[in-house]
């Protein structure tokens, strides 16, 4: 970038802005505009090793990766400068998802930070769908996972007395073409209690980039899974 390029530079999404907003409109609706402001956004980043981008270590061992949000935030990185780069938040989410050695995201690491990790990224993603006009769900039986998937669900689920019934599917919202896994759960609790968990146990047989989705069961959801095919959990 050039400097004039850099100081011009202003992130379409602000931590401090988010906080203010959502203290103005914690609802549903407030946070998915929040949300839909950030999928959207660019960010400043610093060139790492091998062509990569430069990530952050915490005392816990974890690795993110820094993203700032204008040149004053940029600046207060301590270490060695890479090549700035403009970089959207979608390609972002896209190498945590990735790489397992990712922990996440954080905006302005130095300043009023944001930590974005992958189970925030699925509450945005049920978030937006949420306030989104709804959109008929298609759903059908598939056995496109390995073995093992099946009995890691289970090993889970056996921590977890407050589930009842686990599905896998194959699903897609009308007017969409491609299908993608889905699991509904019918279970007692809050989704961000559990689906963290759920992803973590089952992400070792995912292709390499192929994401899920989780939806807890209503009776509506409860009746198209009966339909589309047997539970791969029953609590015993």
């Amino acid at each position: 970038m050039t400097e004039y390029e850099l100081n011009a530079f202003r992130s379409e999404f602000d931590p401090v802005t988010l906080a203010e907003k959502l203290k103005e409109d914690p609802s549903p609706a407030g946070r998915a505009k929040q949300f839909a402001i950030l999928q959207t956004a660019f960010f400043l980043t610093l060139g790492g090793e091998k062509g990569g981008l430069a990530v952050l270590n915490n005392k816990q061992g974890e690795s993110v990766l820094p993203a700032f949000t204008c040149r004053e935030e940029l600046d207060k990185w301590p270490f060695a400068r890479g090549e700035i780069k403009e970089v959207p938040f979608s390609a972002l989410r896209k190498l945590v998802e990735q790489d397992d050695r990712l922990a996440g995201i954080v905006v302005d690491p130095f300043g009023r930070s944001l930590r974005l990790d992958r189970s925030h990224f699925g509450d945005m993603d049920r978030t937006l769908r949420a306030a989104s006009p709804r959109k008929a769900l298609k759903m059908k039986a598939t056995r496109d996972y390995p073995i093992g998937l099946p009995m890691a669900v289970e090993a889970l689920m056996k921590e977890h007395p407050e589930v009842y019934r686990v599905w896998l599917l194959a699903a897609h919202f009308e007017g969409e073409h491609t299908d993608r896994k889905l699991f509904i759960v019918d279970f007692d609790g809050k989704p961000e209690e559990l689906f963290p968990h759920l992803a973590e146990a089952v992400k070792l047989y995912l292709r390499q980039g192929e994401g899920i989705e989780m939806m807890k069961a209503n009776i509506s959801l409860l009746r198209a899974a009966e339909q589309a095919a047997k539970p791969i959990y029953v609590k015993a």
